[in-house]
């Protein structure tokens, strides 16, 4: 049998958290939304357990470190006041990390999906142009292992209906509330409304797909113009910019350097090997902020 941490820090704790699981509504949110595979008790069983255990070996090492490190008695009140508020913290910031974990997680969930809500979106109107039933729509998309980023919501949803025996339309508004994508939730919210008043959801995924092509299309010429932006300051500052100092530099230096206050071999040096590269890295970062 597999042994899960999560699963013996549930059992070691099970009645004993049983109070604080109220104040970690929000948490039990993230934990779906991020699509992380453990049940809500046994990752605050998880949490607590992890944190008083960095609590305990913080206790062992504090007082052995600190007496190296600042030089202060090892049996002294002054240890034993630092290595306790010392392990507080370490036990604070160890729950610090497992509380905002799952909402990092949701996050990285939701770039990939605005990237591919396109193909997913026109999946849905492809699937349902074929006039097949919405269940078959929506276990189709459940097996695209290419889409991972939402395999797990659709598979979510076809679960609750074939092992739950819930209504298709029901799931599907209890689990798109834990899609990270608010584009991708209006979509699904949208289909359920109109399969519900009678309407056509094939029209409504066409026009929902194509109010879509036409952001990502307007999006990509915005990125377009500011790389065109950045090109035209990448050439002037790291091409035009660089060889007109060093003609200048090297003509100072030819004729002397004047009254400046530094050789104007070390400027070029300055520029070469110091100002051209942070400046090159400032235009990699500005360029990697685009929507890729």
């Amino acid at each position: 049998m597999k042994w899960d941490p999560w699963s013996f820090s549930y059992n070691l704790l099970n009645k004993r958290i049983e109070g604080v699981l109220p104040h970690f509504k929000d948490l039990h949110f993230q934990l779906r939304k991020s699509g992380i595979k453990i049940a809500f008790k046994a990752y605050i069983s998880l949490m607590f357990l992890a944190s008083i255990i960095a609590f305990i070996i913080a206790m062992i090492v504090t007082p052995i470190l600190l007496p190296l490190i600042f030089g202060i008695e090892l049996i002294s009140l002054a240890n034993i006041l630092l290595s306790v508020m010392f392990a507080g913290l370490v036990f604070i910031f160890t729950l610090i990390i497992f509380y905002v974990y799952p909402g990092i997680m949701a996050s990285n969930r939701k770039i990939p999906i605005e990237n591919n809500l396109p193909y997913i979106s026109s999946f849905l109107t492809l699937l349902s142009s074929s006039n097949v039933p919405p269940s078959v729509i929506f276990r189709s998309m459940a097996r695209i292992d290419t889409l991972s980023e939402v395999k797990q919501d659709f598979s979510n949803m076809v679960r609750d209906v074939e092992l739950f025996g819930k209504d298709l339309m029901n799931s599907i508004l209890d689990n798109v509330k834990y899609i990270p994508n608010d584009k991708l939730r209006e979509i699904l919210k949208g289909y359920v409304a109109t399969v519900r008043t009678g309407g056509n959801p094939t029209e409504y995924l066409r026009i929902a797909t194509d109010n879509i092509s036409r952001e990502r299309m307007g999006k990509l010429d915005m990125m377009l113009e500011s790389l065109s932006a950045i090109a035209e300051i990448y050439i002037l500052v790291l091409v035009a910019m660089p060889l007109l100092f060093v003609v200048l530099l090297a003509t100072l230096g030819m004729i002397g350097s004047g009254g400046m206050a530094m050789d104007p071999a070390w400027i070029l040096y300055l520029l070469s090997y110091v100002g051209i590269p942070l400046m090159a890295a400032v235009i990699i970062v500005l360029v990697s902020t685009f929507e890729k």
